[in-house]
């Protein structure tokens, strides 16, 4: 399982109250994951210092993205990278300079270039991929879905097709996002299936903080309603992973 897997699964689990007498979180949990596109590791270093949870190289290939990977990446380092084409010499490549996971298209991506045994991956979908695609993605163990939605306040046709997204392929997102989001843009993306948002490239530290802060102030899910007629539009949003691993991680930080 990839680190940045392991950072899903935690937030996830910190979304519900706590009870009993386990640890307590003395900050409120944010509603979802905070990721950075980048260019640079210096880049990279600045986003993870400033409270991001991962970041991705924007790179047009695997050996650039790889040159800047390995001044940063480290086994607690979700470090990841977006690529147009994903070949088996390129999951490779990325692997061996630690690269935590890849995000590429399914029609460009090789086979045998996805073991999210060895490295997570992301499958940058679209409103155009079919629903019997997205239900053959769930048994693949992807980390997720990546999303690039346009700026400006979403509209319900377009929630609905980010929890169709969700939904059918029984995945979590991680979708772009403006930096002037709202916490009340940020509930309707948490509230579509979207478990991680990526803030654009050049974000400063004060920009990240501050999606921080609104992240943290999303308020938390509603509760199901009891009633059997009620049917849930997103389900568990992460599947087809062992969360034991995530307990045992958790133990040793």
């Amino acid at each position: 399982m990839s680190q940045f897997q392991k950072i899903l699964a935690r937030i996830q689990r910190r979304e519900g109250p706590s009870i009993g007498f386990g640890r307590v979180s003395r900050e409120q949990p944010r509603a979802m994951a905070l990721v950075a596109a980048v260019r640079t590791a210096a880049e990279a270093r600045t986003a993870l210092d400033a409270g991001a949870d991962a970041v991705i190289f924007q790179a047009g290939s695997a050996a650039l993205a790889a040159a800047q990977l390995r001044e940063v990446a480290g086994p607690r380092v979700a470090a990841g990278v977006s690529l147009p084409v994903l070949s088996v010499a390129d999951a490779e490549t990325l692997r061996e300079a630690g690269c935590d996971f890849v995000i590429s298209p399914l029609e460009t991506t090789d086979s045998a270039a996805v073991d999210v045994e060895k490295m997570g991956h992301l499958v940058a979908a679209g409103e155009s991929i079919e629903d019997n695609t997205l239900r053959a993605l769930g048994p693949l163990g992807l980390d997720g879905l990546f999303v690039q939605r346009a700026h400006g306040p979403m509209k319900l046709s377009e929630q609905l097709g980010l929890v169709r997204l969700s939904s059918f392929s029984n995945t979590g997102l991680v979708v772009t996002v403006d930096l002037a989001a709202s916490a009340a843009d940020l509930r309707v993306l948490r509230d579509s299936g979207v478990v991680a948002v990526v803030a654009p490239e050049g974000a400063s530290p004060a920009d990240l903080a501050a999606l921080n802060e609104r992240l943290r102030a999303v308020p938390p899910p509603r509760r199901p309603r009891t009633d059997s007629t009620q049917v849930a539009l997103v389900p568990s949003l992460i599947g087809g992973h062992n969360h034991e691993e995530d307990e045992d991680d958790d133990e040793e930080e």
